[in-house]
């Protein structure tokens, strides 16, 4: 008979081989989403708190699941939200049961404490799937996708420069009211938005390990900031890794190879290796203008077309049309649900706008 604990960050070296356990297939490639060397890296970043499941059979940690809490804005106001994540079931012990018994757990505990939930699932997670918009037993709240997440993977490959009307350049420590004003701004339409404070500005970057030129402002013909976003090497938390290709990837992997040696590709992976990747995140332009995201995308590229990296990914919600930006770029669409869910009855109808999520803690 399992049993359901709570476990701390003592157990991180006995979470992260089960995580390896758990890989995805995707066009002929078996990857797992590698967060050594320590898993709770992203929830001190992410969440102002955070609660973990251990799933033991015979004192033998077989599984784990987490519950985080972060603030974020809804219709304009602060709310606290609740989020499912790191839902890892060694092959052996997987089934429903499992499942259903730590949603209940968690469940129960975010009641009182947060009115809303979301959750983010690869588009074609069966099991995942199998629960949404489905109210199996009395303690599970209403649920259904609200969006479609969609991440636009640019491969770095043909050069490409800024032929926008606006320059780009990094940012400075000058530009933070600018920058705090213009992702407020954006945050303020989106639900789920983040909320940005200029006298803490300096606190997140120190606590993301960031440097203020990791972001980038796109300037006017008069010099005034119009957009903002952020570059980020997340590799220190979170990895694509590749565990092995099979035979149906073989004909991806030999043009690619042939492609490294005529543009300024980086070597693709071999087995055991990373993909090399930056984030694009903290993303706001001035009434929502395209040209001024192409602008900072662009910029990126440029300066980053050296073979260090593979890909740099930018996402939204499928109805956000600022993901045109990507539409000169070679890139692969990977399409996610957003699942959402409120404790209190009263809310669940909510209509929300442009859920915002934050890749670079997935």
């Amino acid at each position: 008979m399992f049993k359901i604990l709570d476990i701390d960050e003592s157990y991180n070296n006995q979470m992260l081989p089960i995580l390896e356990a758990s890989p995805i297939q995707a066009d002929g490639l078996q990857l797992y989403f590698d967060k050594s060397p320590d898993i709770f890296e992203i929830p001190r970043m992410k969440y102002t708190n955070s609660e973990h499941l251990g799933f033991f059979l015979d004192n033998e940690l077989k599984g784990f699941a987490s519950l985080g809490y972060f603030d974020a804005l809804i219709g304009g106001k602060k709310e606290q939200i609740f989020t499912f994540y790191n839902f890892y079931i060694k092959p052996e012990a997987r089934g429903k049961i499992l499942a259903e018994r730590a949603m209940k757990e968690f469940f129960s505990r975010a009641s009182g404490k947060a009115n809303y939930g979301i959750s983010v699932t690869m588009k074609g997670n069966r099991q995942v799937e199998s629960y949404i918009g489905r109210r199996v037993y009395d303690w599970m709240p209403p649920s259904r996708i609200i969006e479609e997440l969609v991440v636009k993977s640019i491969l770095f490959s043909f050069p490409k420069k800024n032929k926008t009307n606006f320059t780009v350049r990094n940012a400075d420590m000058e530009d933070i009211p600018e920058m705090v004003k213009l992702l407020n701004n954006e945050h303020r339409q989106r639900d789920f938005g983040a909320i940005f404070q200029e006298d803490m500005f300096q606190t997140s970057l120190d606590k993301r390990g960031l440097k203020i030129e990791n972001y980038f402002v796109a300037l006017d013909q008069k010099g005034a900031i119009k957009g903002v976003c952020l570059a980020w090497d997340c590799s220190s938390f979170r990895r694509t890794r590749v565990i092995k290709f099979s035979s149906q990837f073989y004909p991806v992997l030999y043009a690619y190879k042939i492609m490294e040696k005529l543009l300024p590709m980086a070597p693709f992976p071999k087995e055991g290796e990373c993909f090399n990747e930056l984030t694009i995140t903290d993303c706001a332009v001035s009434e929502r203008d395209v040209e001024v995201m192409q602008a900072l995308l662009s910029e990126i590229y440029h300066q980053n077309l050296n073979r260090k990296y593979h890909f740099m990914n930018f996402a939204s919600c499928q109805g956000d049309f600022l993901l045109n930006a990507t539409k000169d770029f070679w890139h692969k669409d990977i399409i996610s649900h957003i699942i959402f869910t409120s404790l209190d009855p009263g809310r669940y109808n909510i209509q929300p706008r442009l859920p915002y999520i934050d890749i670079a803690f997935l």
